[in-house]
Order: structure tokens, then C-alpha cells, then sequence
């Protein structure tokens, strides 16, 4: 079995984890991590977009089909 080693932010996620006790308290944390991951992909997307200077008529086609590739 291949094993990975955990990093830091994993190793604190668990100990956070460890310590909950209710369901309520669970969810609240599961909230946080959706959140967390939320903003970091959304910046991650501006900072894209920016980038490559997108604009709405890039996303126009985009959403029609005008940008797609054949294989």
C-alpha cells in the first residue's frame, strides 16, 4: 500500500476533527472547510480570468460552444 504522507494542514484538520464531539459541531467545521475551499477557488478563478483577460464575450462563447475543441 502506497502511503502518502499527511502535510501540515492535514495534520491540523484531524486534530480539529479529533476534538469534536456533537454532530452540530461537525457540520459547523465541514461549512468551514466548504467555505475555505470556496475562496480559495474563486480567487484562483479571478486571478485566471485576469490573467488571460477574459472578457464576457470569451465566456459567451465559451458557454456556447463556439470555443470548443474536436479531438
Amino acid at each position: 500500500m502506497l502511503r502518502i504522507p499527511m502535510n501540515q494542514a492535514q495534520m491540523m484538520v484531524l486534530n480539529i476533527v479529533q476534538e469534536q464531539d456533537s454532530e452540530q459541531d461537525l457540520a459547523e467545521l465541514r461549512q468551514l472547510l466548504i467555505d475555505f475551499n470556496h475562496r480559495k477557488m474563486q480567487n484562483h478563478l479571478e486571478k485566471t480570468v485576469a490573467n488571460k483577460k477574459y472578457t464576457a464575450q470569451d465566456f459567451e462563447k465559451i458557454l456556447k460552444g463556439h470555443a470548443r475543441k474536436t479531438h
